[in-house]
């Protein structure tokens, strides 16, 4: 499977050689491009792009805090991710956290922090499972692990060597905020269509909001497949927020309740300190999947809820 690395400016180029060097032992089926031609500098054009674009199923952005805001990065995303799907695109951060991602285009799709191994783990799993054929995922962690220091090592190498100029920080009030009004609007739509459903006489309607995704609205009679559909849903956040938290050793119950509208876990106090360093990430989760996120503490107290609403 090839895999398109666009990168733009001397760190993202050094973040991409060293990713199309380095994924090819996760899975042999892996075939990394990377262009050696910058597309700030306007050498490669959306013809030439499609072009490559025919081979490739994946897509990573090698963003840095001086390249996010650049038209030519966002361009670029955009043809890929029209090209490939949202799914298949991820903006591999090389020197900031996905909290400093600005609010561009390109926060759409769901970041890695290079520096976060767990994130990286996930990018690598997303990769193998569009593989023909996959690697086993036991045998795929073995490979993880094995080879993850050397990639480590080479990512804090080049950051060290380009070390950060002073940049304004996003304050916390500014992000929330983003979040309150993004799920707020989705509130509003949905609201919305229950109300124009509720005058159907309970029939069931297939609308869709921020095409590619879609939400299902059904009247109160919701049969037992729609009901299932919701359950597996509620199941994959819970997969993906146990992995932001730390893994089945630091939650130790997960329940699914609400008939798949909201998920339950009970986590140690060493789940409960990673999921504050992560509560942005599990926010967004929630919002984008209209699944809620609620956290207890060993004792079965509250810790936090997401949407935070």
């Amino acid at each position: 499977m090839q895999i398109f690395i666009s990168w733009s400016g001397d760190m993202a180029k050094l973040c991409a050689e060293a990713l199309r060097d380095w994924l090819p032992y996760m899975n042999n089926a892996i075939s990394p491009f990377v262009s050696s031609q910058d597309i700030s500098k306007g050498e490669r054009g959306l013809a030439k792009i499609a072009g490559q674009l025919q081979e490739c199923s994946f897509g990573i952005v090698c963003v840095t805090r001086e390249n996010q805001s650049a038209p030519w990065i966002n361009f670029e995303s955009g043809a890929l991710s029209r090209e490939l799907g949202e799914s298949s695109l991820i903006p591999f951060l090389l020197d900031m956290q996905v909290k400093d991602l600005s609010s561009g285009p390109l926060t759409q799709f769901q970041a890695a922090d290079s520096s976060n191994e767990t994130d990286v783990w996930a990018m690598v799993k997303s990769i193998n499972e569009k593989c023909e054929p996959p690697v086993e995922q036991a045998r795929l962690r073995t490979m993880f692990d094995r080879f993850w220091g050397d990639l480590a090592v080479q990512l804090t190498s080049i950051r060290n060597a380009n070390p950060p100029t002073e940049t304004a920080q996003r304050e916390v009030p500014e992000i929330l905020d983003e979040l309150v009004k993004l799920a707020r609007e989705q509130h509003t739509r949905i609201g919305a269509l229950e109300k124009s459903i509720g005058s159907t006489g309970g029939t069931t309607s297939h609308y869709t909001i921020n095409d590619p995704k879609e939400v299902r609205i059904t009247s109160d009679a919701d049969d037992s497949s729609t009901v299932a559909g919701r359950r597996e849903r509620a199941k994959r956040v819970g997969s993906m927020a146990r992995e932001l938290i730390g893994g089945r050793s630091r939650v130790t119950k997960s329940v699914v309740v609400g008939g798949g509208s909201q998920i339950e876990f009970v986590c140690t106090e060493e789940g409960i300190l990673k999921a504050r360093a992560v509560a942005l990430e599990l926010s967004n989760l929630a919002v984008d999947y209209m699944v809620g996120i609620t956290l207890y503490r060993p004792d079965g107290t509250e810790e936090a809820s997401y949407p935070p609403f």
